[in-house]
């Protein structure tokens, strides 16, 4: 499936639709705001008004604070909190868009993810919030995200994000995705790869990152069926390094998304401490199942403790402070600004 990862106020905010702000918004808003009045900073009202809510209300409350008070709400929360308490405010109260924005520029600095991580980002999501993310990453940056990661990125991997960029995924229409047509895409993509000395990089690419889900899993099955082994198999066999990473996480998001995600996340809490940077690009998939519920692929079993409440570095929040659970709470992203 293509997963739909930002709330619907960010797609209606994109397109120009005009915004409801229920009552419960407002309110929020105005607590935030008095909880940064005067000498010090309400912390635990903060946590309180931002820890709980849903992605989708937190990103109308950065929205609503920004047109009261004329600034957006991350730069008011820059200014009263601190360290990685800090980030992770700033993080749950910045737009989705505008985060995955962010990252995505400091990737391209060496601030904080490795270049792997890129097509987590890009990946898997619909056209439409391809769209957004680019927009969104050019009001921030004042550049193309293509543009930039063409002139960051080198060899195969560049080709495979250039990909994902450029060729939208094709809607998935029955009349045409049928079995006589995944047998002849299942084909070429042999022919591109495996079939042939040298890999058609170019072709090889395309077919996969122009697959509807619904159609890529009926290729995968054609496949196994004519050549012994899986679309992600191929995929071993003919890239290297980043870009056999990248496409293997292409193939395995459009095919069944929550092993990925799954993996993913558990990668980053594996050895000693935890991978902070990483955890945080596997986590904007909010409304999709977490950890121990259905959905949550074995073989990780039992769910980590759900929310927040995991101690990031630095330890914060301290013991005697209340838990919240976060639906769609980042942990402290180190170059988050």
């Amino acid at each position: 499936m293509t997963l739909e990862l930002y709330p619907a106020s960010a797609h209606n905010a994109f397109h120009g639709t005009a915004l409801q702000y229920p009552h419960h918004i407002d309110e929020a808003v105005q607590q935030i705001h008095g909880a940064c009045q005067g000498l010090g900073t309400d912390e635990k009202t903060l946590i309180s008004v931002l820890g709980s809510k849903s992605p989708e209300t937190r990103n109308l409350i950065a929205l609503r604070y920004k047109e009261l008070y004329r600034q957006p709400l991350k730069s008011l929360l820059k200014s009263e909190t601190s360290g990685d308490f800090g980030r992770l405010l700033r993080m749950i109260s910045t737009p989705l868009p505008e985060t995955e924005a962010q990252i995505l520029r400091d990737a391209t600095q060496g601030m904080g993810t490795t270049e792997s991580l890129i097509v987590q980002f890009l990946s898997g999501r619909s056209n439409d919030e391809m769209n957004i993310l680019k927009r969104t990453y050019f009001d921030l940056v004042g550049k193309d995200l293509a543009v930039t990661l063409n002139s960051e990125l080198s060899g195969d991997f560049r080709k495979v994000v250039m990909a994902v960029l450029q060729s939208s995924q094709v809607p998935y229409n029955p009349a045409v995705h049928n079995a006589a047509k995944a047998e002849e895409e299942a084909t070429a993509l042999y022919k591109a790869g495996q079939g042939r000395l040298g890999t058609n990089e170019e072709v090889f690419i395309g077919i996969l990152v122009k697959a509807p889900p619904e159609f890529l899993k009926m290729m995968d099955s054609v496949y196994v069926a004519k050549y012994n082994n899986n679309i992600a198999k191929a995929v071993d066999k003919e890239f290297s390094g980043d870009a056999k990473k990248s496409l293997n996480y292409i193939v395995r998001s459009t095919i069944d998304p929550y092993p990925a995600i799954a993996e993913v996340f558990e990668k980053t809490m594996k050895g000693f401490g935890t991978d902070e940077t990483g955890l945080s690009t596997a986590l904007p998939y909010p409304q999709y199942p977490p950890t121990g519920q259905p959905g949550y692929p074995p073989p990780y079993g039992a769910a980590p403790p759900q929310g927040n409440n995991y101690p990031p570095p630095g330890g914060y929040p301290p013991p005697h402070q209340p838990q919240y659970p976060a639906p769609g709470g980042f942990p402290p992203y180190r170059g988050f600004t």
